[in-house]
């Protein structure tokens, strides 16, 4: 209940409010996901690079090797792995960057991934397996459930591949696709299994979305029923019930200051008895929407019959006091909505509320204070202790 002292310094519906506060963990959740789809573009770099540092052993202890080691390793690691470092180089910067947006960021990521593995797989494109380097890259971004994300990703490793194909020869033992109808085979199934993950990813993430929407769907149901089980049914207000709970979260809140004031309608009861309970209702309508629309510094709740609670946070005492005047005077200008010309008053009685007692000992201070200013009448007391 405490978050509510900031809805009442915002406009617009609670509801609204707390989809706005769920989309909000689902953004942290793709935060969350594009630091580790970083950290498996560094490891992929990495293991490339060791890789590649392995296989020149291998090479050289085994006299396999059709070039000179200098030329082997200049082509085969000092290069491509300097264009992924430098790929990673502007991942970084982006990751780190303050101003740049989360989308921004996510395709970054997505096609500097998509950079490594054309880079990847340009170098050593005399291996088939290469091929499906690029479903790595086209999968990692069905978390964001993101279709122009995952699109795009997915458009540009069918571009890499074509391009790679038809344009680069890095490796001197790659056999040119329109020499060689098995490797012209295989870059055609390549491409099939590539449209066909981009297209399951695109359904998966249809779906993921579907049920993501309905999980929203439902916890904003629950979140309105919570919502409504806590507001009082014939002033529009918060009931005993949330003031409760508020009482029960201040103890957990130490860094803020607290003040309760409760208030009543002076004689109530009278005008129960000699105007009746329709015109009694009328009157606790009128003096929760007066509450209700000074409550830029508190809460206000019913907490049973004409008693009602008003909690400060961060306020000084002088000016919930000044407040609890100011409705005092407002009250006494109120007039009913059928037009009775009918003067009403109120008392208020304020505690302030520090770590040495409980929140129960609040609102007995408070109840005490109140006791001594319906005494008088139309006044305000502050417990003293």
């Amino acid at each position: 209940m405490l978050t509510a002292f900031k809805g009442t310094e915002k406009e617009g519906n609670p509801v609204d409010s707390h989809a706005a506060d769920i989309q909000e963990e689902y953004r942290k959740i793709d935060r969350d996901w594009l630091l580790l789809h970083y950290k498996i573009a560094v490891g992929l770099v990495v293991a490339a690079l060791v890789a590649e540092c392995a296989m020149s052993l291998i090479f050289v202890n085994s006299e396999l090797l059709s070039t000179t080691l200098d030329r082997y390793i200049l082509k085969y690691i000092i290069v491509p792995s300097t264009l992924n470092f430098l790929c990673i180089a502007v991942d970084t910067v982006v990751m780190r960057s303050k101003t740049l947006s989360q989308n921004f960021k996510i395709y970054t990521i997505s096609l500097s991934l998509v950079a490594v593995c054309f880079i990847l797989f340009s170098v050593h494109s005399a291996f088939t397996s290469t091929y499906y380097i690029f479903t790595m890259a086209i999968l990692l971004t069905t978390i964001y459930s993101n279709y122009r994300v995952t699109s795009t990703t997915a458009l540009m490793c069918v571009a890499a591949i074509i391009f790679s194909e038809l344009f680069v020869t890095w490796d001197p033992d790659k056999i040119s696709i329109f020499k060689s109808a098995h490797r012209l085979g295989d870059f055609i199934i390549s491409l099939i299994i590539l449209l066909a993950i981009s297209t399951a990813s695109m359904v998966l993430i249809r779906y993921e979305k579907k049920k993501n929407e309905a999980s929203i769907q439902m916890e904003l149901e629950k979140y309105e029923l919570r919502q409504r089980l806590k507001i009082d049914e014939l002033t529009g207000i918060f009931n005993r019930k949330a003031l409760h709970e508020a009482l029960k979260d201040i103890e957990e809140d130490k860094g803020s200051r607290y003040i309760l004031a409760i208030t009543d309608l002076d004689k109530f009861k009278d005008i129960n008895d000699k105007l009746g309970h329709h015109m009694g209702d009328l009157c606790l309508k009128s003096f929760a929407g007066l509450l209700k629309e000074h409550s830029k510094s508190y809460i206000p709740y019913r907490y049973g019959g004409d008693e009602f609670c008003l909690l400060f946070c961060n306020v000084m005492l002088e000016e919930a006091v000044a407040v609890c005047e100011r409705l005092s005077k407002e009250l006494l200008n109120l007039r009913l909505e059928e037009g009775t010309c009918l003067e009403m008053t109120a008392s208020f009685g304020l505690a302030f509320y520090n770590g040495s007692i409980d929140p129960v000992r609040l609102f007995t201070h408070a109840d005490q204070a109140l006791y001594e200013a319906k005494e008088s009448r139309n006044a305000i007391r502050v417990y003293q202790n």
